[in-house]
């Protein structure tokens, strides 16, 4: 076994520290030291960039949180508690034991189905529906577990479509999360369909098929906005939600030249940049005259519109798309009051509303979305929890509808949580963006008063947006350790900092 010596006045306090290469970092506080495995689950990426306060370690890539003293997962995304090694103190000097075979992280214990006559259904397989199943039964539950999956797939990563798949570096089977083995090993049973119906007790799929529920959680996700224009059914014009669309556009892309990306949000920004990489013709055609102001801010935004630039990434602002061209497969897109933009492939990037129209049961808003409890209970339905993109939460920022993939995985846990009778937790949103370079942001801010700047956004920068003299959210790039600071800070506080 491979034994790690060192004096303890070499290992800084309330920091992960990394001796060389050793695959461990330690966490001192004190005279204590905890040795813990050294890369995230998520990504494998290191944990020695991470930022440790209150007894919770946060990795500065993607926030996944564990117990500083444990190594146990606490937060996505990933799924993996860090494995934890022996290290003992002796006056000045510390010792760790590693194992010949250390491997950084494990799966949680869990259990597996017994006695338990608990049913508990799960319509949809994304991140909420894997977060919730795998919570249930890393908390000991017994019962039954089926999850429905519109996609007839098991649940997989979907925020590389964007980037791995349609750069081609990656195919969908390469994204799974939990396959088929690992779902047998839990009792978790997968069946392909969609629930239309819901009733007391029980939900009814396309096609006929009952199942009876002690509990629900109804979480299918998104469903991308098709425009009503003429041309609109002509091929080469994609949307890009699932692996079969980012499947279909990673083919096309081998043979297209010139690419349009309608719409500036996050999905447009990643897959013009995917697309450019390959070496194709890339425009981006939106309303706004600043891509992704309204979300981040106009200085922000500007910045990333530059990095696109410098990309090859052409924009045409301030425009609507009132058509295709082309017989029988699409050959340009038509500017109202323009020229039409020539294109071979055209995706759509125009936002999605939550996949909640087909489904009769389900007291829907105006935009499809549910309002929930703070536990992600459904008023009114007995045993209904609603979660990810469909879900408006309260939570300490207001009411929100967040659609990102790590605040979907906290709805599942959360979920799981409720379904076992414990108490909510605080959970703050977080999402990130990889772009020109790497985006995270923290909290949740519709509008602001003001945006304060940390360094300029063309370089290394952190942005906080403030209302009523309140943080209420924060950005950074090239800031990865001061963001997972702030929100760790966030957490402590159970929400917005003071200014």
């Amino acid at each position: 076994m491979p034994v790690l010596t060192l004096a303890l006045s070499d290992i800084p306090e309330g920091v992960p520290h990394q001796p060389g290469d050793a695959p461990v970092i330690l966490i001192r506080e004190g005279r204590e030291v905890t040795a813990l495995g050294h890369l995230c689950p998520h990504l494998n990426l290191p944990l020695k960039k991470g930022v440790v306060r209150d007894g919770t370690l946060i990795c500065a890539f993607h926030h996944a949180c564990f117990s500083a003293r444990t190594g146990r997962q606490t937060q996505p995304p990933g799924h993996g508690d860090l494995s934890r090694y022996d290290a003992t103190v002796d006056g000045e000097t510390v010792t760790v034991t590693l194992p010949d075979d250390a491997a950084s992280h494990a799966a949680p214990d869990h259990a597996t189905e017994g006695v338990d006559p608990t049913r508990v259904v799960i319509a949809g397989a994304g991140a909420a529906a894997e977060a919730c199943a795998h919570g249930l039964r890393e908390d000991g539950f017994e019962g039954a577990i089926a999850m429905i999956s519109p996609e007839a797939r098991a649940p997989y990563d979907r925020t590389m479509l964007s980037k791995a798949v349609l750069t081609g570096a990656k195919n969908a089977a390469d994204l799974t999360l939990t396959d088929a083995a690992a779902l047998a090993a839990r009792d978790i049973v997968l069946i392909p369909g969609r629930v239309v119906v819901i009733e007391p007790g029980r939900v009814t799929l396309e096609g006929g098929g009952i199942h009876a529920f002690d509990h629900l959680l109804v979480a299918p996700g998104g469903t991308p906005n098709v425009p009503d224009l003429p041309g609109i059914d002509l091929g080469g014009i994609h949307t890009l939600r699932d692996a079969d669309h980012a499947t279909a556009i990673a083919e096309a892309a081998g043979s297209a030249r010139r690419a349009v990306l309608v719409g500036g949000g996050f999905i447009g920004m990643e897959g013009a940049l995917s697309l450019a990489k390959r070496g194709l013709e890339v425009t981006v055609i939106l309303r706004e005259e600043v891509p992704l102001a309204r979300v981040l801010g106009d200085r922000v935004g500007r910045a990333i519109w530059a990095e696109h630039e410098d990309a090859g990434v052409r924009f045409v602002t301030g425009a609507s798309v009132e058509g295709f061209d082309g017989d029988g497969q699409v050959e340009g897109v038509r500017i109202e009051g323009g020229d039409a933009v020539p294109a071979d492939l055209v995706i759509l990037a125009t936002g999605v509303r939550p996949a909640t129209d087909g489904i009769d049961g389900l007291p829907t808003e105006r935009d499809g979305g549910v309002a929930v409890a703070a536990d992600l209970s459904v008023p009114g339905l007995d045993g209904v929890h609603v979660a990810g993109d469909c879900a408006r939460v309260p939570t300490p920022f207001g009411p929100a509808r967040i659609e990102h993939w790590r605040v979907a995985q906290q709805h599942g846990r959360a979920a799981a949580r409720a379904i076992r009778g414990h108490a909510p937790e605080i959970d703050i949103p977080f999402f990130w963006t990889a772009l020109a370079r790497q985006y995270r942001y923290v909290g949740h801010a519709t509008e602001w008063d003001e945006i304060r700047f940390d360094g300029d956004p063309s370089g290394p920068f952190l942005a906080r947006y403030i209302t009523d003299g309140r943080v209420m959210a924060a950005l950074a790039a090239g800031r990865d350790a001061d963001l997972a600071a702030l929100h760790l800070e966030m957490v402590a506080a159970g929400g917005p900092l003071p200014a």
